[in-house]
């Protein structure tokens, strides 16, 4: 079976426009609202702390929308990529243009900003992460979709090199939000592109197309109607799979590794890395470099533990060992976060064979797994944000820090993959998905 190109094409677009964006505030919003709005700790918590419950509720919330409403825009994912692409890029914009210098003008302009990136973004990539699993449910097809949309996603990762150029590290505040802004619209042609020509076989505009027997459509309907009634009971079967608890415990611990190295590497950089040894120039390529060099590496999280220890052990005056160490912690979390599509992929196809349902609850296994995994999002940041601030680093003017926050945030560095690693290692052995058949969805029209 070949897969249709329309639709390959268009799925890589929409990955590259999701990077594209994503990859830039995850990136920059914690850099910018404490190194150049200076938000006081209090109000960055409280930010933190009402995107982690939004986070908690919207994924659950949307992903029953998406599965269990009859609405264009949220049942078909054509309409969903194509209305809510806008509004995605529309929310990156907001965090980079300042409000006020009152600290509960910054303090609520971070909030306002978490709330809406979060909601569009939620929403978008349920809607990506369900057409993985619709488009086919065979495993060459889901492997050749992984490959080219983790490629193509190469295109969009850039961004960050971008804006570090053009801004100067944030020194030239002005070109780094006409760049975003230029990114934004990049990324809202993608999205158009993308909503225009992709489609999943189970959108209930393809079910109609295909089905000219209008008792057969009905019957679909209904079957649908039936899922709908016990939502709640399908959520509590996948709460009581071993497999997907190995697998939301492995996830939760993977995001919450992740996003210490998306909004702290490049603080933790400017303070470890002297620039008369690695230049301030060479630190840009760093971090555009490592987050795409792809690597298959055998026991991802045994490696990232014994890594820690080796680099806790060489200590933190060993500069270019530090750097490599970084490198590899950030390649084996891409690595990894790579292959979770195809585990949330085939946990949904599993659920669907067992409970003889007429389509994947795709949307729901995402969303499940997100309600468990997503509050990593926030306490990572707050974790971390929180230590740094009992080493003074709320009051530090520059990058001259003292040598407890240096060693604090060394600290942080190998810690982080010893003990996360240590968990995710133990989780996920307890993740067996059996053997099952060949057979596939419809791809081509």
């Amino acid at each position: 079976m070949t897969v249709n190109k329309q639709r390959l094409v268009a799925y890589c677009a929409s990955g590259i426009a999701f990077r594209m964006v994503s990859t830039a505030y995850s990136f920059y919003y914690v850099k910018v609202f404490m190194n150049l709005y200076h938000i006081e700790a209090y109000w960055f918590q409280m930010a933190q702390l009402v995107y982690l419950l939004w986070n908690v509720l919207n994924d659950p919330l949307f992903a029953y929308i998406q599965d269990s409403t009859r609405l264009r825009i949220t049942k078909t994912r054509r309409e969903s990529i194509l209305y809510c692409g806008p509004l995605l890029v529309t929310s990156f914009i907001i965090p980079w243009f300042p409000w006020g210098d009152n600290s509960w003008v910054v303090g609520l302009h971070l909030i306002v900003s978490l709330v809406a990136w979060d909601t569009v973004c939620s929403f978008m990539a349920l809607t990506m992460s369900a057409l993985f699993v619709e488009l086919s449910d065979k495993i060459d097809d889901r492997i050749l979709l992984t490959k080219y949309y983790h490629t193509a996603c190469i295109l969009g990762t850039p961004t960050v090199l971008l804006l570090e150029f053009t801004s100067d590290s944030l020194s030239n505040v002005k070109t780094f939000q006409t760049t975003t802004v230029l990114i934004a619209v990049c990324s809202g042609l993608l999205f158009l592109y993308a909503g225009i020509n992709i489609s999943s076989p189970y959108d209930l505009k393809t079910i109609t197309r295909t089905n000219s027997d209008m008792d057969q459509s009905n019957q679909i309907d209904k079957n649908i109607s039936v899922e709908n009634e016990s939502y709640c009971k399908q959520v509590c079967q996948y709460l009581s799979d071993i497999n997907f608890i190995a697998f939301a415990v492995t996830f939760f611990f993977h995001v919450f590794h992740k996003y210490f190295v998306i909004n702290f590497l490049g603080i933790v950089c400017d303070h470890l890395i002297p620039d008369d040894i690695f230049p301030k120039r060479c630190k840009k390529d760093f971090l555009w470099w490592n987050p795409f060099y792809i690597c298959m590496v055998k026991s991802v999280y045994g490696c990232m533990v014994l890594a820690g220890i080796i680099m806790l052990y060489i200590g933190q005056g060993h500069t270019w060992c530090l750097i490599i160490f970084l490198m590899l912690d950030s390649c084996a979390i891409s690595v990894v976060y790579a292959f979770f599509g195809m585990a949330q992929a085939d946990l949904a196809d599993i659920n669907k064979t067992k409970y003889k349902r007429e389509r994947p609850l795709s949307s729901m296994v995402f969303g499940t797994s997100s309600l468990i995994a997503r509050p990593a999002i926030s306490l990572s940041p707050m974790l971390v944000a929180a230590i740094l601030d009992t080493y003074g680093y709320s009051q530090l003017k520059g990058t001259e820090s003292s040598v407890e926050l240096k060693h604090a945030m060394f600290m942080l560095v190998c810690c982080y993959p010893i003990i996360i690693g240590s968990i995710q290692f133990v989780s996920w052995s307890f993740f067996k998905i059996p053997c099952r058949s060949e057979n596939t969805i419809l791809i081509e029209t």
